[in-house]
């Protein structure tokens, strides 16, 4: 039987991102001392940047990848667009929980930061479902309907319409997610075509991310030379 090359995936990476970010914060979340008013700044912080990010991942699927579907294939998206909706209820329900628990004081926090809790667990396994139905589905429906240089463009433009900060947390959370093989072509596309300012920033953040084994892989990847501190020698 022949082989069949891959299609362009335009939700993997992005996906993985997201993957990360969910399960990261549901554990930190759930390992938090409430009484420590500082750890727990941090953490509701995180669950407010969840938020944030996925509201804007879901905005850009209903703004671009989805009407890009719907033009060639009338109603693809309409399961999509139903777990859309609900997802933006889910999170209206998180920050309101997440603001009630800012505002109260810490001994009194307990019955809301558990109902918190279990509510973004729901919140993550409907998630990590729904990725799955995107990917699995609605990727058949992309490449059935689209060629992979429209997806690729498709793909542009989404990252176009990023502002600043959105990127940012974009690029935090996907890249450490990412095998070294998807982190180097990403990096090796973003070199060529970010300022370079946004591309050394990002290698920043990735210093205290990485292995030192996935830093070499990239490093290579990327022909970069890493500077090492020679061990101290005997006297």
């Amino acid at each position: 039987m022949p082989c069949t090359a891959a299609r362009f995936d335009i939700y993997a990476l992005i996906h993985k991102g997201l993957r990360a970010h969910l399960v990261h914060t549901l554990c930190a979340l759930g390992r938090c001392d409430w009484q420590d008013c500082a750890e727990a700044r941090a953490v509701l912080a995180e669950l407010q940047g969840l938020l944030a990010f996925c509201r804007s991942h879901i905005d850009h699927e209903d703004q671009m990848v989805d009407p890009a579907l719907e033009r060639r294939r009338p109603g693809a998206t309409l399961h999509c667009a139903a777990e859309h909706r609900q997802h933006r209820e889910a999170m209206d329900e998180l920050a309101a929980l997440t603001e009630q628990v800012i505002h109260l004081p810490a001994l009194r926090r307990g019955d809301v930061v558990h109902q918190l809790y279990r509510r973004l667990a729901c919140f993550v396994a409907d998630n990590l479902l729904h990725m799955e139905q995107e990917e699995r589905d609605n990727n058949r429906l992309l490449w059935e309907t689209h060629s992979d240089a429209e997806l690729i463009d498709l793909e542009q433009r989404i990252v176009a319409s990023l502002s600043p900060d959105e990127m940012q947390r974009v690029l935090y959370w996907m890249l450490p997610a990412l095998n070294p093989e998807e982190r180097a072509g990403f990096l090796l596309e973003l070199r060529a075509k970010a300022p370079a300012e946004l591309f050394a920033a990002t290698l920043d953040t990735l210093e205290a991310q990485l292995s030192p084994r996935h830093h070499a892989r990239l490093d290579a990847a990327l022909g970069l030379a890493r500077t090492v501190e020679p061990a101290d020698l005997p006297a």
